[in-house]
């Protein structure tokens, strides 16, 4: 891994920019989204944040995720440089999925699906990253960007603590305060 004290530092500075701006968030008025976000439950589960309004979380996990993404793609070019040097693969994480596609944009296991009796892929790509290879780097691609995860995970939840401090301070006050506003809107207490 390319230098995790750097992933570490930038994990650090995104909760501090996120805390600084915790103060300022509002609840936003319902309204429909048009696709369930795929990225924030993966870390509300892992963190225990579930009760954590979307926006606030969302604000958070977008950013690791960002840094999360940054890194998994700097070491992937680092460990596999073979991959994409001559323009034949790409590789790419698409709502948290290693992904793997040739120039063509079909994914390395469309090229394994079409095996020979004697067990030889038998299209490749052209040139000398063949589909077994990347298909193989793909397995280390996916044990690396879980590692990251679990990283980014766990550095996070280090400093839980903080963050749940920061959510009693900044957010739970003004969730009280529209739930109160809307009991009276509905109850017609004053």
């Amino acid at each position: 891994m390319l230098r995790p004290y750097r992933f570490e530092r930038e994990l650090d500075r995104s909760v501090a920019q996120w805390l600084a701006w915790l103060p300022r968030w509002e609840p936003g008025s319902l309204r429909r989204r048009s696709e369930v976000c795929t990225v924030c439950p993966r870390y509300a589960d892992e963190l225990g944040f579930d009760d954590l309004p979307h926006g606030p979380l969302h604000a958070l996990v977008t950013s690791v995720e960002s840094l999360l993404i940054e890194q998994f793609l700097r070491n992937a070019a680092a460990r596999f440089p073979e991959l994409e040097r001559d323009g034949e693969w790409k590789v790419w994480l698409e709502r948290g999925v290693v992904r793997v596609t040739a120039t063509d944009g079909r994914d390395v296991d469309d090229f394994l699906d079409q095996f020979d009796p004697m067990g030889t892929v038998s299209i490749q790509a052209t040139g000398t990253v063949t589909a077994v290879h990347a298909a193989q780097a793909r397995v280390e691609l996916v044990r690396l960007y879980y590692s990251l995860f679990n990283s980014a995970v766990s550095r996070l939840h280090g400093q839980r603590t903080v963050v749940l401090r920061a959510v009693g301070a900044y957010i739970e006050p003004k969730v009280q305060r529209m739930a109160d506003e809307l009991v009276a809107e509905v109850c017609g207490a004053a």
